[in-house]
């Protein structure tokens, strides 16, 4: 049965995996919309909408980091709740339900909530305030 948990874990990583790069091309979006628009002199309701998009952006990274800690989490669970049944797991599921097992999150780990608050000020800052 540990097996079949630890092949739903990997099952789940490829979507992390996509989602994760989304979050990726969707920062370099919103940062080149916030560009063209500084360059162009855009007026300020086309400021105040990719300020939107820059914002709605946060929201879906904010939601993806989570998500993918959550498969994490979820798994460990699952690994811990097989081996409160009685039934004996391997010391690598072991020291993968110490690491992960839980509560679910409800925010995304430090490294998460610092890409995406740096996403936020890369496509905000140069938008709003002037440079020399």
């Amino acid at each position: 049965m540990e097996m079949e948990l630890w092949n739903l874990f990997q099952s789940a990583r490829a979507p992390n995996a996509t989602l994760i790069l989304s979050v990726i091309i969707g920062i370099w979006i919103t940062a080149r919309f916030s560009s063209v628009a500084r360059e162009n002199n855009a007026p300020v309701l086309m400021k105040g909408i990719i300020s939107v998009f820059a914002l709605a952006m946060a929201s879906f990274n904010w939601f993806v980091f989570t998500l993918t800690m959550n498969n994490s989490i979820i798994a460990a669970n699952a690994m811990q709740a097989l081996k409160d049944s009685g039934e004996t797991i391997s010391p690598i599921a072991e020291m993968f339900i110490s690491q992960n097992a839980g509560d679910l999150a409800t925010t995304p780990n430090m490294v998460g909530m610092a890409i995406i608050i740096s996403a936020l000020l890369i496509a905000l800052l140069p938008l709003w305030l002037k440079g020399e």
